[in-house]
């Protein structure tokens, strides 16, 4: 039997910047052969990645409110693992720096025993009111990335010296 080779994405990198929250498959979220359709994993990462953002202080209406929405221009994902009914996921979303003023994001999402099931990239560019992508981030999108730096910078992988 030949086994396929994993090649393609990579983990997320123990310094970027990283939100994890808890989800629960559904069972409307699982086909005939009870395991996670695969489409539902772009949810659960678009979950993980709106809190994330949230918590770094711009929300989705923020980004509407001052004229800078962030849509969804590439998405990757490569499945590891089936993921099944009734199962606690972990789903951590992460910035992949360097890429500013787009946003992209790396996502693991892992079952409740640690297994790795999927890992995906999305790419999103800030746009102004007629569609255009912003060449330099404006001011909310610049406090985001200030934040997410700051984050990184706080993380013990990221900085040494900050001890446990």
């Amino acid at each position: 039997m030949t086994r396929i080779s994993r090649r393609g994405l990579e983990g997320i990198d123990p310094s970027w910047d990283q939100l994890s929250i808890p989800l629960r498959v559904r069972f409307n979220e699982v086909d005939s052969m009870n395991v996670v359709w695969h489409g539902h994993y772009v949810a659960y990462c678009e979950t993980a990645r709106e809190v994330y953002l949230g918590a770094r202080g711009l929300s989705y209406q923020a980004m509407e409110l001052h004229d800078c929405p962030a849509p969804v221009v590439r998405m990757q994902l490569d499945y590891l693992r089936p993921a099944r009914s009734g199962e606690e996921l972990q789903v951590t979303c992460a910035q992949i720096p360097g890429g500013e003023p787009k946003l992209e994001c790396r996502y693991e999402v892992r079952n409740g025993a640690g297994e790795l099931c999927c890992i995906a990239n999305s790419l999103q560019l800030f746009v102004d009111a007629t569609g255009l992508p912003y060449l330099t981030p404006p001011p909310p999108v610049a406090q985001l990335f200030s934040a997410i730096a700051a984050a990184r910078a706080a993380r013990p992988a990221a900085n040494p010296d900050a001890g446990p």
